[in-house]
């Protein structure tokens, strides 16, 4: 199948944010009386919108936190934790150059669970945005947050593609459930700082067409598996 447009999830897909935002998250949650730990809070709501995972916690707990002190003030500990340690994907910027020289009729954007202020901060701090500016679409945008379809279908109807025509790179297992749900094949990362053994068992349960952790590896990986046909 030649397939026209390349999904990318932004959090450990392109930039490697999802440590750091986890870590500085779960000290929000636990402050504001939901103990949960880095590691928790990554195998339990990476790639998860805020409003699917503070619907999570008040299903469990009958209390919405959003609104505790630690939360309102999450998003400037957020920023200066980003300021200080936030970088791209290793391998990322040769990556996308490469993709445009090995399939120059491959379009690309975004389609993640983070907010749209987000995106925007974390593309422009790690040089990303104009790459992708007027191509990113967050779950800010659609009904419900990942692992429902909305914000993948919503990707491809933006960019004029159909969802059989499209391919998703995630780096979590709801991620993939989402890109299942709208029917786009999709490739596992698990080459980000938060990447462990336990994230590549629970990529591999859902079946993507592979699993990389090396961004090098990806039009490589492409080129092998025959998901795109390289120019004559």
């Amino acid at each position: 199948m030649n397939y026209e447009l390349l999904i990318w999830d932004c959090d450990g897909c392109l930039i490697d944010s999802e440590w750091i935002g986890c870590k500085v998250e779960a000290e929000s949650f636990t402050k504001a009386g939901y103990p949960i730990s880095t590691e928790d809070m990554i195998a339990r709501f990476c790639g998860v919108s805020a409003a699917e995972v503070f619907g999570q916690v008040k299903a469990e707990t009958g209390r919405d936190i959003r609104h505790h002190d630690a939360l309102l003030n999450q998003d400037e500990a957020l920023k200066a934790a980003f300021e200080k340690d936030l970088l791209p994907i290793a391998g990322i910027y040769d990556t996308l150059h490469e993709l445009d020289t090995s399939f120059p009729n491959l379009q690309m954007c975004i389609g993640s669970g983070s907010s749209m202020e987000r995106l925007e901060y974390t593309l422009k701090l790690t040089n990303l945005h104009d790459r992708f500016e007027n191509k990113y679409f967050s779950a800010d945008l659609v009904e419900k947050g990942k692992p429902a379809p909305d914000v993948f279908l919503k990707a491809a109807s933006e960019m004029g593609v159909a969802p059989e025509k499209c391919i998703v790179i995630e780096d979590s297992h709801l991620g993939l459930q989402a890109a299942r749900a709208a029917g786009m094949d999709a490739l596992g990362f698990t080459g980000a700082t938060h990447a462990d053994q336990n994230l590549h068992n629970r990529l591999e349960q859902q079946e993507p067409l592979a699993i990389f952790n090396d961004m090098k590896e990806l039009v490589r990986l492409l080129k092998q598996l025959n998901l795109l046909n390289t120019p004559a």
